[in-house]
């Protein structure tokens, strides 16, 4: 029986070829799982400082009548409807030093509060609290969530609404 030496040649690049082949499979999958997990992360972030913030806002805050120079937890509720000083002296807070709201949140990422109403602060309708200059259009949609709450304003039912995004 004959060998040619060229029939082992195309088996080596065969081999090669095979295990470049194989490399790129594994790199591919580590890197496919890894993305996954990254989302699931961020959108678990998204979620849970989510819940943080509309559960701290609509409560009563601590101290119960508290201002910018003593409080502890945000909040603006008042027998279970939103009290227009409390909500006042947060829009407040957040024009002045929208950093310090997210740190009482215990928060990194950012947020917008808005109901279905305007508000009326300081005798000037509203649309929203939060971060300064924030419109939807500027947000990635895939790292977002919007949170939905029931609340009463001005002794009637409305949603309020949680953006949260990085």
């Amino acid at each position: 029986m004959i060998f040619s030496k060229r029939s082992q040649a195309w088996g080596i690049d065969l081999m090669v070829a095979i295990g470049i082949f194989s490399v790129a499979i594994v790199v591919f999958f580590v890197y496919s799982m890894n993305q996954t997990n990254e989302a699931r992360d961020t959108l678990e972030d998204l979620l849970y400082d989510g819940k943080t913030i509309s559960n701290s806002l609509l409560s009563e805050g601590s101290p119960k009548d508290w201002n910018s120079d003593n409080v502890i937890k945000l909040g603006i509720l008042d027998e279970g409807k939103i009290n227009n000083t409390k909500l006042e002296r947060f829009y407040d807070l957040s024009l002045s030093d929208y950093a310090r709201t997210k740190t009482l949140f215990k928060i990194r990422t950012d947020y917008y509060f808005f109901l279905d109403e305007e508000m009326i602060i300081d005798g000037e309708d509203v649309v929203g609290i939060g971060k300064p200059g924030f419109d939807i259009e500027d947000i990635d949609e895939e790292n977002i969530i919007k949170i939905k709450r029931f609340v009463i304003y001005n002794d009637k039912p409305v949603n309020a609404y949680f953006y949260v995004w990085r």
